[in-house]
């Protein structure tokens, strides 16, 4: 269970406008989550569990579809943390997976 201060942080990075990682390498972001809703971004950041070299990050973009809210976990540095190939959208199914 987050803080009230820990929930506002998030809400702070969601209403921040980032689009989506373009460059996950570069940017050291390993694994992030797209929604729709505001508040199921929210719940979500409840059950990310970060190391201490890691940090929630994301913010809120559009597409076509409309807007999009995003969270994932970067890293200090992306070689320590493992497999640059294991870069990945949380959702499996995604057709703009990495390449």
């Amino acid at each position: 269970m987050q803080t009230a201060e820990q929930h506002t942080h998030i809400g702070q990075i969601l209403n921040k406008s980032r689009d989506l990682p373009k460059d996950p390498k570069n940017e050291r972001v390993v694994m992030w989550k797209v929604f729709r809703d505001e508040a199921a971004a929210l719940e979500y950041s409840n059950h990310i569990l970060l190391e201490p070299d890691q940090r929630i990050v994301g913010g809120r973009s559009t597409d076509s579809v409309g807007v999009l809210f995003w969270l994932g976990v970067e890293v200090d540095d992306v070689a320590a943390w493992g497999n640059t190939h294991a870069i990945q959208l949380v959702d499996p199914f995604d057709g703009t997976g990495m390449s």
